[in-house]
């Protein structure tokens, strides 16, 4: 019987194995996250280098389709590192339930849910 991961993670209990998806722009520049996404399909998954992928997704928030379908603009930061660099994504990552979605970054630096 395969053993079913739990799509629940909190800030606290994050290693260095789990990876986030990340906009080449973002993690090359060092700013801030403006969009963070959870999709619980990529939870889980081997990435052949002992890391598994966490499912979160983080982007400055304005990359183009051409951006993001571009595996040469594609990083796969640990979710710690991506912590590292913008410790307000943990405020998402805490309150998190497990489905998918979207949050943005508001103009007043909260978070946002987008999308269900």
């Amino acid at each position: 019987m395969a053993e079913e991961i739990s799509t629940a993670i909190d800030s606290t209990t994050l290693a260095d194995d789990l990876a986030a998806f990340a906009s080449g722009r973002l993690i090359d520049t060092g700013g801030p996250v403006g969009a963070v996404a959870f999709d619980p399909n990529d939870r889980g998954r081997a990435l052949g280098d002992g890391r598994t992928v966490s499912g979160w997704s983080v982007f400055v928030g304005d990359e183009t389709e051409e951006e993001l379908e571009d595996p040469e603009r594609i990083r796969l930061p640990s979710l710690t590192a991506v912590l590292e660099q913008d410790p307000s994504v943990a405020e998402v990552i805490d309150a998190h339930d497990g489905t998918p979605g979207y949050w943005s970054r508001g103009e007043d630096g909260a978070w946002q849910r987008v999308l269900p």
